[in-house]
């Protein structure tokens, strides 16, 4: 009775883990700059389950700012250079979680809407010509949406950018952990934990 209660509940285990791999991660990010004010908001979710929402900026962020400077904490150069180098030595076996993760990105929706003006209507004019020409073709991709309006009466920069991508974890997992079997991986997480110290 024991040992069946223990294998349901790693079988139970098990499939919660399978889960968390093989079903997608739905990450979205919108900002939006208007004049002075910028603001957005950034969301990761699975299974439309809300697991983390974030304000941009945040208040944690700046209060992180401030310690920071209140700490200042000696650079090391000597730390930072052999990071470098055992990142050039663990480079091939990384290359793997790179490929892995890009397969496992989705592009959902990337939408970039612009309100640009430059002192001079010339250049203006010149640069959303040149927007507008990667826009016919950025926007042949169906989750793709790009927008200008040019205003030739003065300088700004506005705007909002909305980002929407998957990201399933299984094959990222599994690169990795056959990474950090390869010694000079090992190396290379151990020095980054001691450069960051």
């Amino acid at each position: 009775m024991i040992y069946t209660l223990i294998g349901a509940i790693i079988l139970i285990l098990a499939l919660i883990l399978l889960g968390i791999l093989l079903i997608p991660f739905h990450i979205s990010f919108y900002f939006q700059k208007s004049g002075k004010e910028m603001g957005g908001k950034m969301k990761l979710s699975w299974m439309k389950i809300r697991l983390i929402q974030r304000d941009i900026p945040s208040e944690e962020e700046e209060e992180k700012k401030e310690e920071k400077k209140e700490k200042e904490r000696k650079f090391d150069i000597k730390k930072l250079i052999k990071s470098i180098k055992l990142f050039w030595e663990a480079l091939d076996h990384l290359k793997p979680i790179i490929t892995a993760f890009l397969r496992s990105l989705t592009l959902e929706k990337f939408s970039l809407n612009l309100n640009l003006g430059f002192g001079s209507p010339v250049d203006t004019a010149m640069t959303s010509g040149y927007f507008w020409s990667l826009a016919s073709v950025a926007n042949l991709i169906p989750p793709v949406s790009l927008s200008l309006v040019p205003d030739f009466q003065k300088e700004r920069i506005d705007g909002s950018v909305e980002l929407n991508i998957k990201l399933k974890l299984f094959w990222i997992v599994v690169e990795s952990i056959k990474a950090f079997t390869k010694k000079p991986v090992r190396e290379l997480f151990w020095s980054l934990r001691d450069l960051n110290k």
